[in-house]
């Protein structure tokens, strides 16, 4: 019999099961991704709400567990139009990547840290706290880049351009477009020290094709929703 009380967690997707009940994805900092039975919650009058921070505890002998009870650890949290994508974006880069049960403890800061600020940022702040977003899951599932190395091992060189040779890391090339300034800024992860506008698309196609062979063809349905541009 397993028996979890209050461990911190986010909602990340939810669907109807059997007549009453809800089937729930959580993202949990100690137990990684989990699903549980919420019984009887397609008719509560307390819904739990997803990005927003909670205490779950749950219980039950075979795979599929049950949630006994929850409570709200944060303030509440209405995303809208772009960060409500982005949020679902992020959401299911997590249910689709992630293996069961497998805890990421950093990554779930990562998570928490870009749901509380992500209504606070304008526009292109909000791109590049995702392309971190992004690195840090990839790192956390062993597909990260030397950062502070190219290929050769030489330092990173923030005046000199280059292009990315997937599974090797960057090369210093003439034809490169990805700036040694930006490869330094992702170094320094500082969501306020974005590199421009060409950059960021850069550092966009750069993670849609990392992330690619690990997603398979079954399309991201948030993608279909924003990210077009």
């Amino acid at each position: 019999m397993t028996k979890i009380d209050l461990t911190p967690a986010f909602l990340i997707h939810r669907r109807a099961f059997k007549e009453s009940s809800l089937l729930l994805d959580f993202f949990t900092q100690e137990h990684g991704k989990i699903r549980l039975v919420g019984r009887g919650l397609r008719k509560s009058k307390t819904p739990l709400q997803m990005f927003q921070h909670m205490k779950i505890s749950f219980s039950g002998r075979g795979e599929l567990k049950t949630l006994t009870t929850w409570e709200a650890d944060d303030e509440p949290r209405n995303l809208q139009g772009e960060t409500l994508i982005l949020g679902i974006y992020i959401n299911e880069l997590i249910a689709r990547l992630l293996q069961e049960q497998d805890p990421h403890a950093a990554l779930f800061d990562a998570y928490k840290a870009f749901i509380s600020q992500i209504a606070k940022l304008e526009q292109q702040a909000r791109y590049w706290s995702l392309r971190l977003f992004e690195n840090n899951l990839l790192s956390e599932l062993g597909y990260g880049y030397d950062l502070e190395n190219d290929v050769h091992g030489d330092d990173i060189a923030q005046e000199a351009y280059y292009q990315y040779q997937s599974q090797s890391g960057f090369v210093r090339s003439n034809i490169g477009k990805i700036s040694g300034n930006t490869i330094q800024r992702m170094l320094a992860k500082d969501i306020l020290n974005r590199p421009d506008v060409e950059q960021l698309k850069l550092c966009r196609n750069l993670n849609r094709a990392r992330l690619q062979p690990l997603l398979g063809n079954k399309p991201l349905q948030s993608r279909s929703l924003f990210f077009t541009k």
